[in-house]
C-alpha cells in the first residue's frame, strides 16, 4: 500500500497530516456546496420563469455562471494531487496498515469518548463509505480541470472550462462525492457529523427564493410602451 505512493514519488502521510489539513478540506467543501447551491437554485428561478427574461434574469445567469467557476475553483483544490492538502492524500494514507488503528484512537478519545471497539467499527464502516466515494469518481472528467494549476485555476473564464469539455454534470458528481468524502473525514477523526451538502441545500434555497421573486417582480412591472399606452396618457 505505501509502495504505492512511493512510486509516484510522493512523501508518506502521516496522520498527523490528516488531521491538519482536514479543518482546510471541510472549509473548501462547504465553499464549493455553497457555491454550486447557488448555481442551482438560481438555475431553477430561470427556468420556473423561462417564459420572461428581464434585466434580473439576465444578472441572474451572470451570477449563476461565476458561482459554477468558484465552486469549479473549490472542488479542483480539494482533489489537486499537486497540493499537500488534498483528498488524494488522505487516499493515500487511509490505504496504510496504520490507519484505522490511529483513526480509531483519535475517535475513541473525541468528545464524547467511547470505547475501542465501538471506535473501531465507526471508523470502520466511515473509510469504506470514503473509500466508496473516492472510488466513484470520475478521474478522466476531473482530468479535464487538472491544467489549471495553482493560482492559474482562479483566472480561469467560461470559456476555457467549456474548451475542458467540464460539464455541469461533471461538476455536481465530482461535488456530491466530495462531500461525502469531507463528512466522512470529519467523522472518522472526531466523531462529529458535519456535512458540507447542508450548505449546498441551504444555498440553493435561500438563492432560488431570492432570485425567482427579483425576476417575477421585474417582469410584472408595466413596461414603457404599457404606459404610453395607458388611459391617462392618451
Amino acid at each position: 500500500m505505501t509502495k504505492e505512493a512511493s512510486d509516484i514519488g510522493e512523501l508518506p502521510v502521516t496522520i498527523e497530516d490528516v488531521a491538519r489539513m482536514e479543518p482546510q478540506l471541510h472549509a473548501w467543501s462547504e465553499m464549493a456546496a455553497r457555491a454550486y447551491g447557488f448555481y442551482s437554485g438560481i438555475n431553477e428561478a430561470i427556468k420556473k420563469s423561462a417564459d420572461k427574461w428581464p434585466a434580473a434574469a439576465h444578472h441572474a445567469s451572470d451570477y449563476r455562471q461565476e458561482m459554477a467557476l468558484m465552486a469549479i475553483i473549490r472542488l479542483f483544490a480539494t482533489m489537486d494531487r499537486g497540493s499537500r492538502i488534498s483528498f488524494q492524500s488522505v487516499y493515500r494514507y487511509l490505504q496504510t496498515d496504520a490507519a484505522i488503528d490511529e483513526l480509531s484512537n483519535l475517535f475513541a478519545a473525541a468528545e464524547p469518548p467511547s470505547s475501542i471497539e465501538v471506535a473501531r467499527g465507526a471508523v470502520t464502516a466511515s473509510v469504506a463509505r470514503f473509500f466508496e466515494a473516492y472510488r466513484a469518481i470520475d478521474f478522466k472528467a476531473f482530468g479535464r480541470i487538472q491544467s489549471f494549476r495553482n493560482g492559474q485555476i482562479a483566472h480561469i473564464s467560461w470559456p476555457e472550462i467549456k474548451a475542458a469539455k467540464v460539464t455541469y454534470s461533471d461538476l455536481e458528481t465530482l461535488l456530491q462525492s466530495v462531500c461525502v468524502l469531507a463528512g466522512e473525514l470529519k467523522l472518522m477523526l472526531t466523531g462529529c457529523n458535519d456535512w458540507p451538502s447542508d450548505e449546498f441545500d441551504d444555498s440553493h434555497r435561500q438563492a432560488y427564493g431570492f432570485w425567482l421573486k427579483a425576476i417575477e417582480a421585474e417582469a410584472s412591472r408595466p413596461t414603457r410602451r404599457t404606459l404610453d399606452r395607458s388611459p391617462k396618457s392618451q
